[in-house]
């Protein structure tokens, strides 16, 4: 069971945690988050039913609304001081010492963990967002690859019409030529593709900020590489608490203990005050009546709760969801631990993949340069060429894609510790 005296005390990392992060270099895209704070639709609702949240504070602690009371007598009822025309009564009741303040704490607790949701909420559109930049960052950059390849592709028509100088074999010539013109086809296709992606990203992330869905979006020229990091740390559950959902949940629990008390006190009598006022008219001397007047009278009342069963399982009931509440709270933090193991892995994986694909391109580049001398000797076709390109441009879409992928992984660890645009 987690100790929220300890969860109060630890607010920050553990320093070794801390250190090792120091040299991670995330980015963000913090230039459009405030943008998708002020217009997002979605988050602009969580904030009113926050700001409701908190209207309940001041319902919860108001008492009960007075009770009035009125009887009108037909015939006037004849009574020793006049003919009673009319009674009028309030009352007020109270509820046990300590109801309305528990309430109180109740609803307050219940308030800021809607503001926790709305954290979350916020948090995980800034996280969608990072996502999005990220991936049109990709996009660019495979589009500077592609253009780069075309116009290396480009230049090797020289090369082709060099080994058939003097007209050596024209049809081997022609159909060389045929290739690179239908390599160069294939890459003006992708571009095009991912100059459509690109497009349909861009619309994607401004409608998510609540910009113009045309709006012009800087992104970076490069990403800066994730450093080697030690992956057999394990953060306690102290790391996460000023992640929301674990605040959220902790809120949620600490409200079901004080629900829980008010649960106990709602089985105690309820307290009543009031004030009766009567209208008597002049009666009827004759007959020993007075001459009428005005009766106030104070009046007490008491609500019983005799009914022992209901008492008990009311108190049970709060009891039970209070242990809930606790059980919850641990499951969110089981769930937090999870996810940051599968974020460790990832990213080690990640790097592990890194290296492998940076080592790939410098032996693929080295193939190339080889084969690049060959073709012009003679001695290998124009297709392993082509062949070998198309190596070359995959291993750095993979190696960029890692990159990307390592960016947005780091993104979701800060998200899962609130650090950072999430803090």
């Amino acid at each position: 069971m987690i100790s929220y005296s300890n969860i109060r005390l630890v607010l920050l990392l553990p320093l070794l945690l801390l250190a090792a992060l120091r040299g991670l270099a995330q980015v963000y895209p913090e230039q459009y988050l405030q943008q998708a704070l002020e217009n997002n639709p979605g988050l602009q609702a969580q904030q009113k039913a926050w700001e409701a949240a908190q209207q309940q504070a001041d319902i919860s602690r108001a008492l009960p609304d007075p009770t009035l009371t009125a009887g009108f007598f037909t015939p006037p009822m004849e009574r020793f001081m006049g003919n009673q025309w009319f009674d009028v009564g309030i009352m007020q009741m109270f509820p046990w010492f300590g109801t309305l303040g528990k309430q109180k704490s109740v609803a307050e607790k219940m308030a800021e963990s809607q503001y926790q949701q709305f954290r979350d909420a916020r948090n995980s559109l800034y996280l969608e967002l990072t996502r999005l930049w990220l991936e049109m960052f990709r996009k660019q950059q495979e589009l500077h690859i592609i253009e780069r390849y075309q116009q290396t592709l480009a230049a090797r028509e020289d090369l082709i019409y060099t080994r058939y100088r003097a007209g050596q074999r024209p049809s081997g010539l022609a159909l060389d030529i045929y290739r690179l013109e239908i390599q160069l086809a294939d890459l003006e296709n992708r571009s095009e593709k991912i100059r459509e992606e690109l497009v349909a990203l861009k619309e994607q992330f401004n409608i998510m900020a609540g910009r113009e869905i045309q709006a012009p979006i800087s992104t970076p020229d490069n990403l800066p590489p994730v450093y080697q990091r030690d992956h057999e740390i394990k953060p306690e559950s102290e790391s996460f608490a000023s992640n929301p959902r674990f605040m959220k949940q902790m809120l949620e629990a600490e409200a079901a203990e004080v629900r829980s008390e008010v649960s106990r006190l709602n089985t105690r009598p309820m307290l009543g005050v009031g004030l009766q006022y009567s209208y008597f008219a002049p009666g009827e001397a004759a007959m020993g009546q007075m001459e009428g007047g005005h009766m106030l009278m104070p009046m007490v009342s008491v609500s019983l709760p005799v009914f022992s069963r209901k008492n008990q399982a009311t108190r049970q009931q709060g009891a039970l969801l209070a242990d809930a509440a606790q059980f919850r709270q641990q499951d969110i933090v089981n769930a937090l631990q999870t996810q940051w193991a599968q974020l460790q892995a990832k990213i080690s994986n990640q790097q592990r993949d890194h290296d492998f694909y940076n080592h790939q391109l410098d032996i693929t580049q080295k193939t190339w340069e080889l084969i690049l001398n060959a073709y012009a000797s003679g001695d290998e076709g124009f297709d392993e060429l082509l062949r070998i390109q198309d190596q070359l441009i995959n291993l750095e879409y993979r190696m960029l894609e890692n990159l990307v992928e390592q960016h947005q992984a780091l993104a979701a660890m800060d998200k899962l510790l609130a650090r950072n645009i999430f803090e």
